[in-house]
């Protein structure tokens, strides 16, 4: 029979945004041994290596990235049937903030599947500040938001409920090759400005570590931030899903200090709120993780 298995994909899936077999297991409610053996017999029936395999992880080959486009819409496609023939496909308008940390490079994608996976869906999608998702949220001027906080320190969680939350990512020091050759001193940092919080959680590591330091650079969002980096402009702090062609992360031998993670999160249910909005949650707190 020719094609792929349904759940080998999801595997596939998981594990390439997880980043390794252990980090995807717990997500797939599976054992590391079972994860293994499906990405075992998914590569055996592509008859080519989907994976890289290294001391940090997993990272897509060629023909695994190619796979993980496909993968990932087959997967929704599949849901979204499932959620039709049992009567809740998601119908009406929905508002949806979404911060611009959250996996720059592949967001466009996970909202085009979700309009062809519910096309009577319309979708309204901005994106802000974690800060400002959650005020247009309580102010009801939103109904959904994908936010980011901290794992640790000032900007964590407010709340223990995890059961909205989308991902965890390292967050790291980031700067162009060439740059990182050889790190001037003091440190010059390309960073958002200073309402974001991980310009703040940033500059309050360096001082705390008195590490001299200049802002160099204000980039207005993560795609500018993202270029000037690429260009060797200066040193800033990325979580994983956005560290892009022409950036690579500093590692323990350059003494910077150490970073949080990244939580990613729905914005969690408001008293009342409709029925579409309850359904829209469900939904993307899977769609949103593949």
């Amino acid at each position: 029979m020719r094609g792929f298995d349904l759940d080998q994909l999801r595997t596939f899936a998981a594990v390439a945004d997880a980043g390794s077999l252990t980090a995807a297991a717990p997500l797939l409610h599976l054992s590391q041994s079972t994860v293994s053996e499906q990405v075992r017999k998914l590569e055996l029936r592509a008859g080519m290596p989907l994976f890289v395999r290294s001391k940090r992880g997993v990272e897509p080959t060629p023909a695994g990235t190619r796979l993980l486009q496909h993968a990932r819409r087959i997967v929704a496609l599949n849901e979204a049937a499932f959620d039709e023939l049992r009567g809740q496909a998601i119908k009406g308008e929905l508002r949806v903030a979404i911060t611009d940390y959250y996996r720059t490079n592949e967001v466009a994608g996970l909202l085009a599947r979700l309009r062809e996976c519910y096309p009577q869906l319309s979708l309204h999608v901005s994106a802000m500040k974690s800060a400002d998702i959650e005020a247009a949220h309580a102010r009801g001027q939103i109904d959904l938001g994908v936010v980011m906080n901290l794992s640790s320190g000032p900007f964590r969680p407010a709340s223990a409920d995890t059961r909205w939350v989308l991902r965890r990512e390292p967050l790291s020091w980031v700067a162009s090759p060439a740059l990182a050759e050889q790190l001037p001193e003091p440190l010059p940092l390309v960073l958002l400005p200073d309402d974001c919080m991980m310009h703040q959680i940033a500059v309050r590591s360096l001082d705390e570590q008195h590490t001299p330091y200049v802002l160099v650079h204000s980039a207005s969002g993560v795609a500018g931030l993202q270029s000037m980096l690429a260009a060797g402009l200066g040193v800033g702090c990325l979580c994983a899903s956005a560290i892009g062609d022409g950036m690579m992360r500093l590692g323990a031998k350059y003494r910077l200090p150490p970073l949080p993670d990244a939580v990613f999160s729905l914005t969690p249910p408001m008293p009342g709120e409709r029925e579409t909005v309850t359904q829209a949650r469900e939904v993307l707190s899977r769609q949103l993780l593949m």
